[in-house]
């Protein structure tokens, strides 16, 4: 129940703040647009923590169920970006299209099977680059 009051808040803030205009009086500021990142990072970091779990037996139905509750989190962060700009989002969100890609190339019904391994690197990748945008945007500081 936090974790989704904790989600509710954090897009909340983040519709505002991308509702609120782009005129001079209305720019977020680069503490807000930040502060509304790292919550955003932060809720995609326990949205994405079952992507280290792929294996051959993950069913392909159940990937695509962790993919679209990355997925959110994942769009969140890149409009939460637009403001920021900072390069290790969009190669976040890079890694997670390529992701994406590789998971609807594969059968619903059937298992991951002889797929796990190329998904377990895209993962990987994608946990990579969240921690080195999480860095980045100097979160938890």
């Amino acid at each position: 129940m936090k974790q989704f009051r904790r989600a509710g808040l954090a897009l909340t803030f983040l519709f505002l703040l991308l509702m609120s205009g782009c005129s001079i009086q209305n720019t977020p500021s680069s503490a807000d647009a930040r502060r509304t990142l790292c919550q955003t990072l932060t809720a995609l970091r326990e949205a994405a923590a079952g992507l280290g779990q792929i294996d051959a037996n993950t069913g392909v139905g159940q990937l695509r169920d962790m993919r679209e509750g990355v997925g959110r989190w994942m769009e969140a962060a890149r409009r939460a970006n637009t403001v920021l700009q900072f390069q290790q989002i969009t190669e976040m969100v890079n890694a997670y299209d390529a992701f994406s890609r590789t998971v609807d190339s594969l059968n619903p019904d059937q298992r991951v099977g002889a797929a796990a391994a190329g998904l377990q690197a895209s993962a990987a990748q994608i946990l990579t680059a969240l921690n080195q945008a999480h860095s980045a945007a100097r979160c938890g500081q």
